[in-house]
């Protein structure tokens, strides 16, 4: 299997909506990207990151402290973690004085609200667009505050992985080209996780070599979902 990364729909969404968000004029530019665990968040967010020099990705850890997550954004837009809030405040103006960014802050479902708050303080005093992801949590966290539900102005759900997204990425990893009922048994199956896709691909590839297989067919399908010809789950 080659190591591809597909640009799927959900990655497509996220890319246009941070260039919405570099287009939109200094206010209301903070967003949420909501999503169950294995839908592609945190792949999307770094890819788009490391194509674009516009946008910054972070990740929240349990180590940090509110005080801890600027420090960390003025790291990754400076290369260097000031001790002061200050300080770090400085070098974070001075770099988005040169170049306007988008912060993406990963795992924001599972910050306090004193976090979120911070997030919200730095983006009304910096005026740089914020997209917080996470899982549903994320979305009734940001409820509870007025200040926060005003100023996301931009809402995303990543949406389950689709037949269309799994085709090409059979087709970029493994060369191998799906018919749309297996693509659709093989989507279903793995119940919109990316993971899944990838694990129900590396066995597919495995017996295929094993058993000189050229084509995918039903059986082969059978074999690594347990389903039916008609998609429904065997009991």
């Amino acid at each position: 299997m080659k190591d591809v990364y597909v640009p799927t729909e959900n990655f497509q969404k996220l890319q246009g909506l941070c260039e919405d968000l570099l287009r939109t004029p200094l206010g209301l530019e903070m967003g949420c990207v909501i999503g169950p665990a294995g839908r592609g968040k945190t792949s999307a967010a770094e890819r788009i990151s490391v194509q674009s020099q516009n946008v910054v990705y972070i990740r929240y850890q349990e180590r940090l402290t509110h005080i801890g997550i600027i420090r960390e954004i003025a790291f990754a837009l400076g290369g260097s973690r000031p001790r002061s809030t200050d300080a770090c405040y400085d070098m974070i103006q001075a770099e988005l004085s040169l170049q306007r960014r988008i912060i993406l802050v990963d795992e924001a479902d599972r910050m306090s609200i004193r976090h979120l708050n911070t997030l919200r303080d730095f983006h009304d005093l910096m005026r740089v667009p914020v997209v917080l992801l996470g899982e549903e949590p994320l979305k009734q966290k940001i409820n509870q505050e007025r200040r926060l539900m005003s100023r996301v102005a931009y809402e995303m759900r990543f949406d389950p992985v689709g037949a269309g997204d799994l085709a090409v990425f059979y087709r970029m990893a493994l060369g191998l080209t799906l018919a749309p009922k297996h693509a659709g048994i093989l989507a279903r199956q793995s119940d919109g996780d990316f993971r899944m896709v990838v694990n129900h691909a590396i066995q597919i590839e495995r017996r295929m070599r094993a058993s000189g297989m050229g084509d995918v067919t039903d059986e082969l399908i059978r074999e690594v979902c347990g389903e039916n010809g008609n998609g429904s789950t065997r009991s």
